[in-house]
């Protein structure tokens, strides 16, 4: 999971016409966005069926378990953007309420790559969705749970087929 969503980050970053440093940057930021689930009990990331209101709050954690795991000078824009990479530009989202602009584009980039990822990968609560079905969703929830230029650029980088031509890294 964390290696495609580095990859589809990257995808991200180069379509958004980042400089090189920052895409890798960003791709570093997609394979670590979900170190902080080291703090998370195995009872909840491994639960077949939905997180109750308690599991939902353990969950929450991740991203200040990463922040705090990711302390050293040197992380300090990752450590940002893994933190914000749960967060909405509607504001619903978590841990801080951000929104719109208050939350990193790199963050953004994150939020999307997680989720296409997740919606098209086999969960242990759920099969995955088709592509065209994920593609869909990030579509209807481009403005409120992702940014929507975020969205449009990686929709067109898949479209362009850019996705396959990136590295892949085991």
């Amino acid at each position: 999971h964390s290696h495609t969503v580095g990859r589809y980050s990257e995808l991200m970053a180069r379509e958004l016409g980042f400089e090189q440093e920052r895409v890798e940057r960003v791709r570093l930021a997609g394979v670590l966005h979900d170190i902080g689930k080291i703090g998370i009990s195995d009872r909840v990331l491994s639960k077949p069926g939905p997180l109750d209101a308690d599991e939902w709050q353990e969950m929450y954690t991740h991203p200040e378990i990463a922040a705090r795991l990711l302390s050293r000078p040197e992380f300090d824009d990752l450590r940002a953007w893994i933190l914000a990479h749960h967060e909405r530009p509607d504001g619903t989202g978590y841990p801080y309420g951000l929104r719109g602009d208050g939350i990193p584009v790199e963050a953004r980039i994150l939020a999307v790559a997680d989720a296409y990822e997740a919606m098209t990968a086999d969960r242990t609560y759920r099969p995955a969705l088709g592509a065209e079905a994920a593609r869909a969703e990030l579509g209807a929830g481009a403005g409120s749970q992702f940014d929507r230029e975020v969205v449009d650029a990686f929709l067109r980088a898949l479209d362009a087929g850019r996705a396959g031509r990136l590295r892949r890294v085991a």
